[in-house]
């Protein structure tokens, strides 16, 4: 009997290690710089575009207090990151760019770290990676739940001038990827 108990638990610690090797695949494979799944409002595979609650207020590093919602007019790009994350430190000199060029433009830039560390790892990080658009924390991921939950970052969403989500991408994106879910929205 007591033989039957060992193979038992044997048989369940296996499960229980194939089990973690598979999430440890799953979450290795979302935070890949290859890995971009693009929800696109205008895709037909894709929802239809959705308003969010942008009422909410977060911090940057210094203590100041913004909403999203105070840049009603613009378009937004709101990109959640995190100081850990390798695509996001790649897309980060695209995001500058882009930022650079278009916020004279009607295009408000929005980078959301959810770093539960706060300030203290978020503000050194955006020095050096020369980050001049708005950077803002959520270490409760209380924003992310605003849009509905966030399954890996980077996460970016594209917000039009009336508060409408148009466009999701999950992954890494590039200058070229923002041109194009960006201008069509500058035209209207």
């Amino acid at each position: 009997m007591e033989t039957k108990s060992r193979g038992s638990i044997i048989y369940v610690l296996a499960a229980i290690l194939i089990l973690a090797g598979l999430i440890s695949a799953i979450v290795g494979e979302m935070r890949s710089p290859e890995v971009a799944v693009i929800y696109d409002a205008d895709n037909p595979m894709s929802a239809d575009p959705y308003s969010v609650d942008l009422e909410f207020a977060l911090m940057d590093a210094d203590e100041n207090e913004f909403t999203i919602a105070q840049f009603d007019g613009q378009v937004r790009v709101v990109n959640f990151w995190a100081t850990w994350c390798p695509p996001c430190r790649d897309e980060i000199p695209d995001f500058q760019a882009f930022h650079e060029k278009y916020e004279d433009q009607g295009v408000k830039l929005i980078g959301i770290a959810l770093d539960e560390q706060g300030a203290e790892i978020v503000q050194p990080f955006v020095e050096e990676m020369n980050m001049t658009y708005l950077s803002l924390i959520d270490t409760t991921q209380m924003a992310a739940a605003k849009f509905g939950g966030i399954y890996g970052v980077p996460t970016t969403f594209i917000i039009d001038r009336d508060g409408m989500v148009r466009k999701k991408h999950v992954g890494y994106m590039s200058y070229e990827n923002l041109e194009s879910a960006v201008l069509p929205l500058l035209a209207n």
